[in-house]
């Protein structure tokens, strides 16, 4: 598979670290947008780790359609974002989604055809604020097919992602994913609660602890459902945050410190709906699905007197 121009939807943190990523590679790189935002990116660029960037912006579906589309946006923008996907998305175009959860690759192939999605899991550590992305040089990102073979497209995305920021090939990619999602879970919703750095899991261990009491019920709900997670995964990461900066937050963290929308309807939403569907009552998930939800309405101003 040869690949000769990407597009990307989606230039958040993610998104801006793949783009980077792309940087200096034999490909042509767009950005997707419409409106008043296409007008921002195309005029401001992107400055990453101080660099300025300018970009190619496209509105989707309006030029050929590249051979390979990163898909970036957050959870709750996915519904809205499925027409301008598939209209950027042509019959040799290759899908690859850098988002959070378990389902957007399902919602993906439903839409385009399973045939145009590969699976990925990224574990990136950039903060994006503005135009302005900071990222740390830790984590990766992996990709697969979802039957584990090592495919030409697969190598092929390997080969033009892997560089500045590592690319792995792996043979177990659903799997991969759940441990991302199981971390993620437990990382998002305790840090954005206590409002914490990184530096509280380097240093508490109850901080850890509060983070292993939601990951055993997501190893739990995926052996329901067929994926091999176990208490093996989850010290897999112990000391996991000792590489990253003292004062980085998780995106979830961020977000509610910014007074921004969450991604709490996918992180913990997606286990409630699957535990419900398996029987499955899930305390721990519940209780930080709605001190998450209720902190999203205090930033929404629902306690705010009304005149």
């Amino acid at each position: 598979m040869k690949i000769e121009t990407v597009s990307i939807l989606g230039l958040g943190a993610e998104g801006s670290i793949a783009f980077r990523a792309l940087m200096g590679k034999p490909c042509h790189v767009r950005i997707l947008a419409r409106g008043a935002r296409a007008e921002r990116l195309q005029s401001q660029g992107i400055i990453i780790n101080g660099t300025p960037y300018p970009l190619h912006v496209a509105t989707p579906g309006k030029e050929p359609s590249p051979q390979l589309l990163i898909v970036a946006v957050k959870s709750y923008q996915l519904e809205s974002a499925l027409d301008d996907i598939a209209a950027e998305t042509g019959p040799e175009t290759v899908v690859m989604s850098l988002m959070n959860g378990l389902t957007s690759e399902e919602i993906l192939g439903n839409k385009l055809g399973p045939e145009h999605v590969i699976y990925c899991m990224s574990r990136l550590n950039a903060k994006k604020v503005g135009q302005y992305v900071d990222f740390q040089p830790v984590g990766s990102i992996c990709i697969g097919e979802k039957d584990g073979t090592v495919s030409d497209r697969v190598q092929s995305i390997h080969d033009l992602l892997n560089g500045w920021v590592p690319c792995v090939i792996s043979r177990e990619i659903v799997l991969d994913i759940w441990r991302k999602y199981m971390f993620n879970a437990a990382c998002n919703t305790v840090q954005a609660i206590l409002r914490a750095t990184h530096l509280w899991f380097q240093k508490l261990p109850e901080a850890c602890a509060a983070l292993e009491c939601v990951m055993r019920e997501i190893v739990l709900l995926g052996n329901a459902v067929g994926v091999p997670l176990s208490q093996a995964d989850i010290r897999a990461l112990d000391g996991y945050f000792l590489p990253y900066p003292a004062d980085g937050m998780c995106s979830m963290a961020q977000d509610i410190l910014d007074k921004r929308p969450t991604e709490i309807d996918m992180l913990i939403g997606e286990a409630l709906e699957l535990g419900q569907a398996h029987g499955m009552e899930l305390p721990v998930c519940r209780f930080v699905y709605h001190m998450v939800k209720t902190l999203e309405q205090v930033n929404a101003g629902a306690l705010e007197e009304t005149v």
